[in-house]
């Protein structure tokens, strides 16, 4: 199990979700996107785990935003990979679907979870829908960012309006749980939670303070911009 110890960070969330979908060394895999197409619409890093399938694994995605599943769908690229690759996509919220019980080897949720009003009512479903033994990948913003906790300590007056905006980031974020508040949390419902892991530095101004972190405590990671979490269906 990984955690907040000094490893190297993961620089980006495809190797993350990539070396954490290997772990399990399940052939075939089937895997539920969620909420993939993302604020730009480039689904970068869903068309990188697309593009990581072997014949036999198949990926279902889902997004609420009709508009934006009907731009994607008509994407050349994504209307190649359909070709070359077990594709399905659905307008469809994660916290009520109608697929059966048992049916998927991962969801995965990247960069979503910040987004909903209810996050940890989610994982009734998912909960629901997994296999046994299956798992659960999550990567949102880190509530301990550099950038964050700089800004944090600096501010004497926490709920300036600005100080709350920018902490946020976007207007669409409502909430970005501390990794050991979700790790507890998906232990309590029945998951495993079997990694916490970081993903990136915030900015190159910040790397003197990252030394000076690592070198009297060891906690580099902690300040990353992202936070990955993997956890199994017990």
């Amino acid at each position: 199990m990984s955690g907040y110890h000094n490893k190297p960070m993961y620089q980006t969330r495809v190797s993350f979700v990539k070396d954490h979908l290997q772990r399990y060394q399940l052939s075939p895999k089937k895997i539920l996107d969620v909420g993939f197409i993302g604020e730009y619409e480039r689904a970068e890093v869903h068309y990188a785990i697309v593009d990581s399938l072997t014949d036999t694994d198949s990926l279902v995605g889902i997004d609420v935003d009709e508009n934006k599943m009907n731009r994607f769908l008509n994407n050349p690229k994504t209307k190649l990979l359909q070709e070359q690759k077990n594709l399905e996509y659905k307008v469809k919220s994660v916290f009520e679907t109608d697929f059966d019980g048992d049916t998927f080897d991962f969801v995965v949720l990247l960069e979503v979870l910040e987004h909903l009003h209810s996050p940890y009512l989610v994982f009734d479903e998912i909960y629901r829908i997994l296999k046994k033994g299956g798992g659960v990948i999550i990567t949102y913003p880190n509530p301990l960012g550099a950038v964050r906790l700089v800004h944090y300590l600096l501010k004497r007056d926490l709920l300036d309006v600005k100080y709350l905006d920018d902490f946020r980031g976007m207007p669409e974020h409502k909430v970005f749980p501390h990794p050991i508040c979700l790790a507890n949390y998906l232990n309590d419902a029945g998951f495993r939670t079997e990694a916490i892991e970081f993903i990136k530095c915030d900015c190159n101004c910040l790397r003197y303070l990252f030394r000076v972190l690592r070198v009297l405590f060891g906690v580099e990671n902690k300040f990353s911009s992202y936070i990955g979490v993997a956890a199994s269906k017990k």
